[in-house]
């Protein structure tokens, strides 16, 4: 924290009260919509897909806005979105207008991660960068280590209440983004002011622009794929492997241990791990993540004991705190400065490989093994290896030199 201004602080402290808030209501909102809304679970599936779906998709638009606007006053508003949403679901009974709520719940949170991203490559110098996102994930799991605890408590009360203190944490995390620190503000008006003079006219041609950059699809492609691997690998295809081999009770006796050990060693080892990141060696960080993800699938793949499950787990996870960091300064290296809310937009895209990982996963457990499941994960994180390897030495036809592998 010390390396960071006071308005970064700030900012990073915002961002950990916000997401509590989610991590009080993600857990129980589909047993707030089946309870509350008599719903029956494949309804739950589809509304609380659809609105993933959209949301991800509308972050595109949210990073064209990150950078036309100021970011702070987009983060204020997000919070607003977010707040009011929250609310409203609690009084809405018709399965449309909970549809438009979570989407926009779920978009505002997606555009406040994308202005914040943009935010700090603004304000922090390339050396500490690295730094500032790998706390920022770090606060993430934190808050999702303690969100939880908070929104049983509430539920407990109210089935409702997760949703309120959704709310009420949005609406905290809104007073530290209005004053930052004078040096900083002066170097984020500046910025906005020479992105005025170098934008594409229009959201249409921002995308064609994007999609020009092939640096940006192959890193993008990798993104999605260590997505398939990392996305809910515990209470995704870790749940449904353990269901499947050992049985409901066996899966409810392991999962915590998997989570708990997932979340201490990336509150451990998170921000250890971000500050040797540097432009110049991104290309072997992420190999070594993807390739200790490789490694932990191989323990899932045999374990047989809770203790190589856990060992695994931490394999598993150190891999984690490699690659997530490592991805964002991927897409900061190569985002010229006046775009940079649209490049951390595409890749907020990655978020389609947690979306599919769930689907292929089951249906392989349903139709070959586990065996088979564990072998196409392993195959998506070298896969994922080969996207960045080709991104690296791609050399753009407007004569940008490579980015160092």
């Amino acid at each position: 924290m010390k390396d960071f201004s006071p308005a970064v602080i700030r900012l990073l402290f915002s961002s950990f009260i916000c997401i509590m808030g989610r991590a009080a209501a993600l857990p129980f909102m589909a047993l707030y919509l089946t309870q509350a809304m008599h719903w029956n679970q494949q309804t739950v599936g589809w509304v609380l897909g659809a609105s993933l779906f959209t949301s991800t998709l509308l972050g595109l638009y949210g990073g064209f806005l990150a950078d036309r606007i100021d970011k702070r006053l987009l983060m204020m508003l997000s919070c607003f979105v977010i707040s009011i949403s929250a609310v409203l679901v609690t009084f809405s009974s018709f399965l449309l207008l909970v549809c438009v709520f979570l989407v926009l719940i779920d978009a505002a949170l997606t555009v406040r991660s994308v202005a914040l991203k943009a935010l700090l490559a603004d304000l922090l110098s390339v050396e500490k960068r690295s730094s500032a996102f790998s706390l920022n994930y770090t606060l993430i799991n934190v808050a999702f280590s303690i969100g939880p605890l908070l929104g049983a408590a509430a539920f407990s009360y109210n089935h409702a209440a997760p949703f309120w203190l959704c709310a009420l944490f949005a609406l905290m995390a809104t007073p530290l983004l209005k004053n930052g620190n004078a040096l900083d503000a002066q170097a984020s008006n500046q910025v906005v002011e020479n992105k005025s003079k170098a934008l594409p006219p229009n959201f249409a041609q921002t995308l064609m622009d994007l999609k020009s950059d092939k640096r940006l699809v192959f890193f993008t492609m990798g993104s999605v794929l260590t997505q398939m691997v990392f996305g809910r690998f515990v209470s995704g295809y870790i749940s449904l492997y353990l269901i499947a081999t050992q049985g409901v009770q066996a899966a409810a006796n392991l999962a915590p241990y998997l989570l708990i050990t997932n979340a201490i060693c990336v509150v451990c080892f998170q921000y250890p791990v971000g500050r040797f990141l540097r432009q110049n060696n991104l290309f072997a960080w992420v190999s070594l993540g993807a390739i200790l993800y490789a490694l932990g699938l191989l323990g899932f793949m045999f374990a047989q004991s809770n203790l190589v499950w856990v060992i695994a787990t931490i394999i598993f996870t150190i891999g984690e705190v490699i690659v997530i960091p490592s991805e964002y300064m991927f897409i900061d290296m190569i985002a010229p400065a006046e775009k940079r809310g649209s490049y951390y937009g595409v890749q907020g895209l990655s978020v389609f490989g947690a979306a599919i990982n769930p689907i292929a996963c089951a249906f392989l457990l349903s139709h070959f093994s586990g065996k088979v499941m564990f072998a196409f994960l392993i195959t998506c994180a070298l896969l994922a290896i080969v996207m960045y390897r080709i991104g690296t030495q791609y050399q753009k036809q407007h004569g940008h030199a490579p980015v160092p592998a």
